[in-house]
């Protein structure tokens, strides 16, 4: 059983609990949990999604199925129209930003990616495939994982990226049935002898990948892949010791269920996905203490109900373990977090116009992009190297080039909110710090942001050097004079004058390496 947290329930813990499980959590969600306390906050996270709408065409209008402002989901591609397939394509990103950017209390868009990094694809793969992939994930992000796995092995998405077209009778392809055991269930354990990995051999990869021979992706009227009994290996698949030397009979459609459950049949696929889950929520230091004391337990929860993953999340987000102060703020914020730290605690607007709202959020997709952050073109079959690279992990996201990119985005912040286009909208600090509970007394403006955009407190000498950022070494009644004149009268050249400052504060609070960390 994981030791549950039985300490103070304050607003740092709250913040930490939304920020790894939520985009950039927002005072009023954090105030929220706050409220509500641990279990009903866990509870809330945990809860059933409202539905989302449907990725539009923007400026696409080539499409007989859909015109400008209408879905194209569900609808045939007629790949003989020029530009259709980019153009359905670069609709999902932004649709993917503006649920995460509105999504506030839930944690089914960070399972998502979760899940996006666990099962990985990458390559052309193509709008329509990408789109029922990514609802698969988001419909079982919180379900069984088992049955996602299932689910995942004959998606066109991953029929296509791992050759599962290539895998017939005549010819068996390996690379999903290697990667099924070695990634996405058991992994691979200590190498015991030559092709014996300790969890499976190099035997079962060939009898598990005659077993799923058969599938093609390339069909049109479901959103599952084709089984073509002509292509499927009916023979018997016999299996290593490590899978207790059974033997795989002919059944056809079916038979990429029975390879499913067979590997679920051994327990360290539980401790296998509790360690993913661990490293993407928690920390990626797996020692002796948290395989006994986490790993373990979570992995028994998953194991007692029957591979649903909810009751294990909820586990380790209630857990002792999750509240330690060395793992609030332990990591390095990938891209797509830090840009939503820059947008959502400040309550950066975007356009309501739906159109211009995904305009605006593919302005900033080029920039995760740059970042190594590229939705279904992850690096590598193994996902995104900061959840699986020793020693570095979390720290790979941080290098001269990124961070260069990260300055740029909150220089770009700024300079949108002075831009006439409606598209583009940026900072509105005065407007931020109107939430903030006593925003005229300098040291309380301070403090309060602090509290809202990281996830530690800061040391006194931090609070100096943001005072002096903002006031430049006048008295700290200077601040209550100037904003309670701005306030009063609200002209052009006393709202200059009160932005400027707030804007170096902001600047000098995004510059310091803690608003780098989760």
């Amino acid at each position: 059983m994981l030791e549950k947290f039985t300490g103070e329930w304050n607003f740092q813990r709250a913040a930490h609990l939304l920020r790894r499980t939520t985009y950039g959590p927002r005072k009023h969600f954090i105030k929220e949990a706050l409220d509500l306390g641990l279990d009903a906050s866990i509870d809330k996270l945990l809860s059933t999604p409202e539905p989302t709408d449907l990725p539009i065409y923007i400026d696409f209008d080539q499409d007989p199925e859909a015109g400008i402002g209408e879905t194209w989901v569900n609808k045939p591609i007629d790949s003989s129209i020029q530009g259709i397939f980019f153009s359905r394509g670069k609709t999902t990103w932004p649709w993917l930003y503006r649920n995460m950017h509105r999504d506030g209390f839930n944690i089914v868009n960070k399972l998502s990616m979760f899940w996006h990094n666990h099962f990985a694809i990458s390559g052309d793969i193509g709008p329509n495939f990408n789109w029922n992939y990514i609802s698969l994930l988001r419909d079982y992000s919180l379900g069984n994982f088992r049955e996602l796995t299932k689910k995942i092995t004959i998606s066109k998405s991953m029929l296509v990226f791992l050759n599962g077209n290539e895998n017939v009778a005549a010819e068996p392809n390996e690379n999903y049935a290697r990667e099924l055991l070695e990634l996405f269930t058991i992994g691979k354990g200590p190498l015991v002898a030559e092709g014996d990995y300790t969890n499976y051999t190099e035997k079962d990869i060939a009898a598990f990948a005659k077993a799923l021979t058969g599938w093609s992706p390339w069909v049109s009227d479901t959103t599952e892949g084709r089984f073509r009994t002509w292509a499927h290996d009916k023979g018997e698949k016999q299996l290593s010791h490590r899978f207790d030397n059974q033997v795989i009979q002919n059944e056809e459609d079916q038979e990429y269920k029975t390879v499913v459950d067979i590997i679920f049949q051994k327990d360290e696929v539980a401790h296998y996905i509790s360690r993913r889950l661990f490293t993407w929520f928690v920390n990626y230091d797996i020692d002796a203490e948290v395989e006994a004391n986490i790993i373990a337990p979570m992995a028994q929860i998953i194991l007692e109900n029957d591979y649903e993953i909810k009751p294990a999340i909820k586990a380790l987000l209630s857990s002792a373990y999750f509240y330690r102060e060395d793992i609030i703020g332990c990591m390095i914020k990938n891209p797509l977090d830090y840009l939503m730290s820059l947008t959502n605690p400040v309550e950066v607007p975007f356009p309501e116009d739906i159109i211009l709202n995904y305009e605006a959020w593919l302005w900033w997709h080029w920039d995760l992009d740059k970042m190594g952050f590229q939705i279904f073109k992850l690096p590598s079959v193994a996902g995104w190297p900061a959840y699986y690279q020793d020693p570095i992990f979390y720290r790979d996201w941080i290098n001269s080039a990124s961070l260069a990119i990260r300055k740029k985005m909150v220089d770009k912040f700024d300079f949108l909110y002075s831009n006439t286009d409606p598209t583009l909208q940026g900072f509105d600090f005065i407007k931020f710090i109107a939430t903030l509970d006593n925003p005229t007394d300098v040291n309380a403006l301070i403090q309060e942001s602090c509290d809202i955009l990281f996830p530690k407190a800061l040391s006194p000498e931090y609070l100096d050097f943001f005072k002096h950022a903002l006031l430049d070494g006048l008295p700290d009644f200077e601040w209550n004079v100037e904003y309670t004149a701005y306030l009063q009268d609200p002209t052009e050249e006393k709202r200059r004058a009160v932005e400027n400052k707030l804007r170096d504060l902001f600047h000098t609070m995004y510059a310091i390496p803690e608003f780098q960390l989760s």
